[in-house]
């Protein structure tokens, strides 16, 4: 068993043994490979079977349910709780793969999913990205943490890299406990998270085909130039006139002057779409 698997189940067990899962939310704070998806799935493993515990996945750039670029969630119980075997029961758009430049988008799509959550589950757990250096990261997860008001808060650090953060949250009921994360686990490098985003990209537009959008019959919010060539290969959330993202997809196509956009998403039902939101990031599919 790998040292930081062994690390998270002990850990784990004694968050578990010592009585903080009831029910409300944890939050799951940490720089990036301190070990905190890991410790996530540990305790969803061991709460699953006598309760279902809701999932939201927050590390848009690493992303485990639903696509980067999102927020997903889903539902673990006795049936399923290895994150490999989850299937997003939700997502919400926040359209880059890192939350500089995306702290609005982030905050309210984090919010978003732990509240549709809520509703299947009593207990919520949050995992998070590794942006917790500077201002804005302070700003972020004190805002979170005030939105949310987490239950418990789970601060995995190396040393004191947490301190800032943790020093300026808002007085609240949240209980805080220090993890010291395993000195042996390996940072990985921007290679190797470029690949796993572009496998789980892959992933997701396996089955996917293309559609074509009145651009007539939609919003579109952007903040871009709606050119053909400045929107190739982006990646757009597909959103509901509920206001629920209901897919993502990649621009093939878009001729503003012809009134049509050609999008390639799973198969969901293009009647429902009632706008279309621009992402950041651009993504070319690897077939097979």
């Amino acid at each position: 068993m790998p040292m930081s698997q062994n690390w998270a189940d002990n850990t784990a067990e004694k968050l578990i043994d010592a009585g903080l899962f009831q029910s409300g939310i944890c939050l799951i704070l940490g720089a990036s490979d301190t070990g905190k998806t890991t410790l996530a799935e540990a305790l969803t493993k061991r709460l699953a079977p006598g309760q279902p515990a809701g999932i939201v996945d927050a590390d848009i750039g690493q992303s485990h349910i639903g696509p980067p670029t999102t927020v997903g969630w889903a539902i673990a119980d006795s049936h399923r709780s290895d994150f490999s075997q989850l299937s997003a029961a939700g997502i919400a758009f926040v359209g880059n793969v890192t939350p500089i430049g995306h702290l609005l988008q982030l905050t309210a799509a984090i919010v978003q999913c732990a509240n549709q959550a809520s509703n299947a589950a009593e207990l919520i757990i949050i995992d998070t990205p590794g942006f917790i250096n500077g201002p804005a990261a302070c700003a972020l997860w004190w805002t979170v943490q005030r939105l949310l008001n987490p239950k418990l808060i789970i601060a995995v650090q190396r040393e004191t890299e947490l301190m800032d953060i943790l020093a300026g949250l808002p007085p609240s009921d949240s209980q805080l406990e220090l993890i010291k994360c395993p000195p042996q686990i390996r940072n990985k490098s921007p290679d190797e998270r470029r690949n796993y985003r572009q496998g789980e990209f892959n992933k997701y537009f396996r089955d996917s085909t293309l559609h074509s959008i009145r651009l007539i019959d939609v919003a579109v919010q952007t903040h871009q130039d709606l050119s053909r060539a400045n929107l190739a290969s982006c990646v757009v959330a597909l959103r509901n006139r509920q206001g629920a993202d209901v897919a993502v997809g990649l621009v093939k196509d878009w001729q503003q002057d012809k009134n049509i956009a050609v999008i390639r998403a799973p198969q969901i039902d293009m009647q429902e779409v009632g706008c279309i939101i621009i992402g950041d990031v651009t993504v070319e599919i690897t077939d097979g």
